[in-house]
């Protein structure tokens, strides 16, 4: 999967997405595509699209009927739906992520659990036994995740990573 996609990919698959939910005029689609190349959609940042907006500024003196204001306006009316739907396609296309670091974050919580029974003095001895049999069971499956896990930072695998590498180092097994 590729994770980072040019402006122009991005663009296209918003005007498809559109076009299905309101089919917009050829006018609205050529104005909006012209202020979504004004800048590059898939890495710009906040500050960014407020320098762009605000090049759009003009002085009293340069306009004094202020006919910049309703540019503007439409502007930020395009820029906020695009930001909008890109927000919500970007959440969906890692929603894979949040769910496997979910699961992973539950293994882990388990685990304290069953390493709180085992180091308890009170536990009857079958108790700690069949918990430490859940312990290794979990073990296999975290290493597992870690194993699978897909390239999430600079291209390194969730189980090369300084975090998971404490985490997996900690793990009995």
């Amino acid at each position: 999967m590729q994770v980072l996609r040019d402006s122009s990919e991005v663009i296209e698959e918003y005007f498809t997405v559109m076009r299905r939910e309101i089919n917009p005029s050829k006018e609205y689609e050529r104005l909006t595509r012209s202020v979504l190349s004004k800048i590059d959609v898939s890495t710009a940042t906040q500050t960014d699209i407020i320098k762009f907006l605000d090049s759009l500024r003009k002085p009293e003196a340069a306009d004094p009927m202020d006919k910049w204001i309703g540019r503007y306006n439409l502007y930020v009316a395009i820029l906020k739906r695009f930001f909008k739907w890109y927000k919500t396609m970007r959440e969906g296309e890692y929603e894979y992520i949040h769910e496997f670091k979910e699961r992973i974050n539950e293994i882990m919580s388990l685990q304290k659990k069953h390493h709180q029974i085992v180091d308890s003095p009170t536990e009857p001895t079958t108790v700690k036994q069949t918990s430490l049999a859940e312990l290794h069971r979990l073990n296999i499956t975290l290493s597992n995740y870690f194993d699978v896990a897909p390239d999430i930072i600079n291209g390194s695998t969730l189980s090369e990573t300084p975090k998971a590498k404490a985490v997996t180092s900690n793990i009995i097994v």
